[in-house]
This record gives structure tokens, C-alpha cells and sequence, in this order.
């Protein structure tokens, strides 16, 4: 036997030892799990949306987090709503996502009502969908007052209200959502609605570069890339901005 052949057999040994471990664990969360333990069936539920110490596999994720959602954990509802929402071949579909998104929603999930805001905004119900992230936005759930503030910019839903959009925006980017700070920082570059202002959008931009640094240093090559684009846009308009 080669020494190659030799050092494979102890490996392929110590793999299938891990892999009939992880299965037996799964098996004793899925029981316990099916006895009641929510708490266990949302644990169960990542690591198959996961592949956590098992084989990723979102219907049974899908399954494990449907037994915490029958139990009342809205915000499980609103997570499983998102995985039908987002195809993995389960049965229902949007149609689907959009009853865990109002179940979630009637619970009083924040991001429930986001969701189910944005499923109908993609039907044309834009009045219904403003509703819902004011709902949203009520709760205390950042993106839903970033949307709130999309719909009173763009008049969908609500009447044009700048001034509301702007305080929206900037209460998102205070804490951090990029998306209200870019929002921010082009309203008051381009001036055709406000007073330009290259000094505040420069502000605006310069907590969403913050953002994107941050998220470069812990790894993430789109917040790279994100990061340096905006760099380059911002030293355009500061150095257009300096011409007499």
C-alpha cells in the first residue's frame, strides 16, 4: 500500500465518523423538536438553511422553522416567508410567502410588515404597501422607514412629501443603512429639489464609505468594491465642486 493510500483511509474514516455524528445529532434536535421545543426547531432550521454540521437542505430547514412559526415565532414566520419568497423549490411560492409574511405581520413583525409592504408594492398596491412600512417604520425597523421614506420621495402611495422623505432618510442613515445615505447624498448634489449642498451630501457619503470600510475589513468584496466606487465619486465632486 502506498504511503498516500495509507494516510487517505484514517481521513475518509475520521469524515465518515463526523458525518454519522452530525446526522445523529440532527436526529435527536429533530425530536426534539417535534415535541415542542421551538427554540430547538429554530436551531435545527439554520443549520439546514445553513448547512451547519449537516447538508444544506431548505426544505428541511423549511420544515423545522414551519414548527416554530404553528407555535406563534413571528419572526420565524417572516424568515420562512423569505425562503419561499426566494424559490429553493418549495411548493407555494410567493403566493406562500406572502400569507407567512401577513401572519408575521399581524404578530407584529416589523420585518413582516416590510415584506409583506414590498410583496404588495410588486402587485401595483402601492397605497397598501406605504401603509405597511409606516407600520414597519413604527416598530423601530430601520429598512421599513427607509422605504416609508422612498414612498413619500416618489409620491407612491402617499402625496410627495420631501421634507418627510429627508427626516426618514436621515434618521436610516444615522444608523447606518446605506441605502438612505446614498438616497441623501444624491438629492443634495443633483439641487433640482433642494438647495444644493456638497457639503452635506459629502456628510451623507461619508458615513456610507464608513460602512462599506467596515464591511471590506471583515471581508465582504462587494462592500470593497462599493466602497471604492464611492471613493472615486466623492473625489469627483469634491474636486468639481473647488472650481471657480
Amino acid at each position: 500500500m502506498s504511503t498516500n493510500a495509507a494516510f487517505r483511509i484514517p481521513l475518509v474514516l475520521a469524515l465518515a465518523t463526523a458525518l454519522a455524528g452530525a446526522c445523529s445529532e440532527a436526529s435527536r434536535l429533530r425530536a426534539r423538536c417535534m415535541g415542542g421545543d421551538d427554540a430547538v426547531c429554530i436551531q435545527l432550521g439554520e443549520m439546514y438553511a445553513t448547512g451547519n454540521r449537516v447538508p444544506r437542505d431548505m426544505s428541511r430547514a423549511a420544515e423545522m422553522y414551519q414548527q416554530a412559526c404553528n407555535h406563534g415565532a413571528v419572526e420565524v414566520c417572516n424568515t420562512l416567508g423569505e425562503i419561499y419568497e426566494r424559490g429553493h423549490e418549495l411548493e407555494g411560492g410567493l403566493e406562500r410567502a406572502e400569507e407567512l409574511f401577513r401572519f408575521a405581520c399581524n404578530g407584529n413583525s416589523a420585518a413582516g410588515c416590510l415584506n409583506l409592504g414590498l410583496a404588495l408594492a410588486s402587485r401595483d398596491d402601492k397605497k397598501g404597501a406605504a401603509q405597511l412600512f409606516e407600520r414597519s417604520c413604527s416598530a423601530g425597523w430601520t429598512p421599513g422607514c427607509h422605504h416609508l421614506a422612498l414612498a413619500f420621495d416618489r409620491g407612491e402611495g402617499v402625496l410627495v412629501d420631501l421634507n418627510r422623505a429627508i427626516g426618514l432618510y436621515e434618521e436610516a442613515c444615522a444608523t447606518k443603512f446605506v441605502d438612505s445615505c446614498l438616497a441623501l447624498g444624491a438629492l443634495f448634489v443633483a439641487g433640482d429639489r433642494v438647495e444644493r449642498d456638497v457639503v452635506r451630501a459629502s456628510r451623507y457619503y461619508g458615513t456610507a464609505l464608513k460602512v462599506y470600510d467596515d464591511g471590506c475589513e471583515a471581508g465582504s468584496e462587494n462592500d470593497c468594491k462599493e466602497r471604492d466606487k464611492l471613493r472615486t465619486r466623492v473625489a469627483i465632486l469634491t474636486a468639481t465642486s473647488r472650481r471657480p
